[in-house]
């Protein structure tokens, strides 16, 4: 049995570091996988939560051991005239690391990237922190709707006999909140638009407006998205938390995993309006500054690949 990379369902500790690195001219594989090892032996030893996240641009060129419908994020736009649009960043490296002492994840990345000068340049980076109960900054506790621990792995991880088995697919995408404008709202406005009560309150609303956040990310069996009835279909493991940018800047760094990456490109698409959806109206007070699908490959897998 392929066993899926660790910290993607470990509890995580109160720091997260997100790298995003793409291969530079001349780049060595080898460097490459060397560097992978030594920060897979370092995060070991420190007790730091690793995920390592491959592209479909890299992907292959590393392992044979690929999963099928394996596509590059691309820039969803909505086509209702508002312009938003999900944007689409694709790197080919993740390296997400967590830990409650931020030194020890900082030097741990710091290190990584550093041996890969030369090799891979780093495109992007957020630090992201725990708040309060697991809370974005628009009021609401994430996580509520994931699966139930223990069957998080069924819906997130490649079942044994498929390409890619014990491995998982990654969404990762940096959403920019305008809190000021989200705050104006009555929390009543605020409860529709999401789809659910504002924290400590966890209960869904009791009908789902069209235009609600649960109408276009909670999906249904019988196409009644958001509402209770038929079973749940291609549910997600989301790991999200939220980050704050000395210039002001503050928001939430989506990422979730899924055993197939077609439930997330769907997801994106009834966000923005397509496929007969109205728009998502969180989609009105928060944009994504960038978005990268990833594969987080089983440690057997990593360890053919590092050595």
């Amino acid at each position: 049995m392929a066993t899926p990379q660790r910290a993607i369902f470990n509890g995580m500790g109160q720091n997260q570091w997100y790298v995003h690195l793409s291969r530079t001219d001349g780049a060595d594989l080898g460097v490459i996988k060397s560097v992978l090892g030594d920060l897979r032996a370092a995060c070991a030893a420190e007790d730091i939560n690793l995920t390592l996240g491959i592209g479909p641009g890299l992907l292959p060129d590393l392992t044979d051991d690929v999963p099928d419908d394996f596509q590059s994020y691309v820039t969803i736009e909505s086509e209702d005239g508002s312009g938003r649009q999900a944007k689409g960043t694709q790197e080919e490296l993740l390296l997400w690391l967590n830990h409650d002492d931020k030194d020890k994840i900082w030097k741990a990345q710091y290190d990584a990237r550093t041996a890969l000068e030369g090799h891979m340049a780093v495109a992007r980076e957020t630090p992201t922190f725990i708040y309060g109960d697991s809370l974005d900054m628009t009021g609401f506790k994430d996580g509520t709707g994931n699966p139930a621990d223990e069957d998080q792995p069924a819906a997130a991880i490649v079942p044994d006999g498929e390409a890619g088995a014990g491995g998982s697919h990654i969404i990762a995408q940096r959403w920019v909140h305008d809190l000021d404008s989200w705050n104006a709202l009555s929390d009543e406005q605020q409860e529709k638009n999401f789809g659910r009560k504002k924290f400590p309150g966890i209960e869904k609303t009791e009908t789902q407006e069209p235009y609600s956040h649960l109408s276009h990310v909670e999906l249904r069996e019988d196409g009644n998205h958001g509402n209770e009835g038929s079973d749940k279909r291609n549910e997600i493991a989301r790991r999200s938390t939220p980050y704050a940018f000395h210039d002001g800047t503050v928001g939430l760094y989506f990422m979730a995993f899924c055993k197939d990456q077609a439930p997330l490109r769907e997801r994106m698409r009834r966000m923005y309006g397509l496929d007969d959806c109205v728009r998502d109206a969180m989609t009105d007070y928060s944009d994504p500054a960038s978005g990268s699908f990833y594969f987080a490959p089983s440690e057997e897998t990593l360890d053919a690949i590092t050595g």
